[in-house]
Formats: C-alpha cells, structure tokens, sequence
C-alpha cells in the first residue's frame, strides 16, 4: 500500500479543516451564549446599580423624603437599561406602588410585578454581589399564596440559596421587592 500526497490535495484537506475548526468555535460560542447567559443577570445588575445611584443622591439629605418612582425618573435615579423591562411593572420608593417617601424613612424599595415562575427565581436566588450586600436590607417575594421575607440573620436568610424559592414562587403573578437602605 502506498500514499500519495500531492499539493492540491494537501491545500483542500486544510482549507476543510480551517472551515471545520471555524464551525466548531461558532457553534461553541453559540452554546455558551444559550446556556451561559442569563437575562436575568442583567436586570438584577440594572435594580443593584439604580439602587446604587439612588443611595447615592440621597446620602447626604435626612431620609429618602419624596422619592418615588416618578421623581426617581425624573431625577434620572433608574437606569435607561432598566426601563427597557416593560413585561414588568417596575416601580420605587415606598410600597409595591412606589409612593412618595416620608422624611423619616430610611429605606427605599424597588419592586418587579408580574414575574412569572422562572423570573421570580432566578431574580430572586443570583449571586448578591459585596457592594450590594451593603446597601441591601431584604428580599420579599409576594403573590397570591403567600408573603415571603428573605433578609440578613432572619428566619429566611439572605443570600436566598439555590432551590429556596422553587416551592414560594407561583407559575405568575409574582412580585418582588427588595429593600434597600
């Protein structure tokens, strides 16, 4: 038995292997992309980030006195990444309606409405990054079966754990709140 190589042979052999070893890296990348990203990731960077700029605005006044969702926008206290979320109903200040602060209060919330089952765990059990855990007080999650309090050192302990949430959180209608201070 013999073997031949010529040329041509050796230059189409690798041009298919050049082509073959792009397609791979393609479908790779596209791989991690499907099952790497998370949307949700981004949405709770967006609250933690507004969160921030919030805390920020208000350091030096007594309170958050009259914020509320519509002069957080007013002020430009959201992010514009996070106004792009309109399947949820995203509001700020006092209570799920986001109302007008008083002098004396020394939090604020942020609240997601109408979450479906996998948004409201995902949202509710990602990673809280360090420089959020200083300005993070709880994490409630509210629908029509029950009212869940999730916050440091209590009876259900922020950082939520993975799996804690599948059984509180409903196929829709979920709403949740985080508390900042």
């Amino acid at each position: 038995m013999k073997i031949y190589f010529s040329a041509e042979d050796f230059k189409e052999n690798i041009w298919k292997s050049v082509l073959l070893f792009l397609a791979l890296i393609v479908a790779l990348v596209c791989l991690f992309y499907v099952f790497g990203h998370n949307p949700h990731k981004t949405l709770q960077e967006d609250i933690f980030a507004s969160a921030g700029k919030i805390h920020s605005y208000y350091r030096e006044k007594p309170g958050y006195w009259q914020l509320s969702t519509q002069t957080a926008r007013e002020d430009k206290l959201i992010m514009k990444s996070l106004l792009k979320y309109k399947e949820y109903d995203i509001q700020v200040g006092q209570g799920l309606e986001g109302g007008n602060s008083l002098p004396s209060d020394l939090s604020f919330n942020i609240v997601l409405k109408h979450l479906n089952k996998s948004a409201c765990i995902n949202l509710s059990e990602l990673p809280i990054e360090k420089n959020a855990q200083l300005i993070l007080q709880k994490i409630t999650i509210i629908n029509e079966v029950n009212t869940t309090e999730f916050a440091w050192g209590g009876e259900n302990r922020l950082p939520i754990a993975k799996y804690a949430t599948r059984d509180i959180c409903q196929p829709a209608e979920n709403t949740l709140v985080w508390t900042f201070n």
